[in-house]
């Protein structure tokens, strides 16, 4: 397998990733894990989800999966979607932000991502808000590295 850096970082990746859309959704447990095990098998070190991918059951699954290897995989997921009832319980506000990377990281079991990503722009948030509320979660220690886009698709990556 190649293994490249994620962005200006130390931490290398494989260049083939695994997407996890269908985790929970198509995929139960058991054949998650299954998926899972095979690539990492062949060299996958990279696994790419999100909070709301199979109604949360995504991350819950790879928690599963990965709780005896988090070491040796470089975890990537995304923050933005509606994910409950509440009226602040989407974007990419502090609040959702804060109270969603806490929830992703009780479903992973782990207490630390290594990517953490704005699925989307969110018009009604101000760049400022985000970044300070991602940043809090960098010096943290719960989040390693950002990603995120802005307005005209420009790509940001700390």
């Amino acid at each position: 397998m190649e293994y490249r850096y994620l962005g200006n970082s130390g931490t290398l990746v494989s260049v083939i990733g695994l997407g996890t859309n269908n985790f929970g959704r198509r995929l139960n447990s058991s054949n998650t894990k299954r998926v899972i095990d095979t690539a990492n098998d062949e060299g996958i070190n990279f696994l790419d989800t999100s909070n709301s991918y199979g109604d949360t059951l995504s991350e819950e699954y790879i928690g599963n999966a990965i709780k005896n290897k988090r070491q040796e995989i470089i975890l990537a997921t995304k923050v933005y979607s509606k994910v409950g009832e509440g009226i602040n319980e989407k974007g990419a506000g502090k609040v959702h932000i804060i109270s969603e990377v806490e929830n992703s990281l009780r479903r992973l079991q782990t207490d630390y991502i290594d990517l953490y990503q704005i699925h989307f722009w969110d018009e009604n948030t101000p760049i400022e808000e985000t970044l300070r509320t991602l940043n809090y979660l960098i010096d943290s220690g719960k989040v390693r590295y950002i990603d995120l886009f802005y307005k005209n698709k420009i790509r940001f990556f700390k």
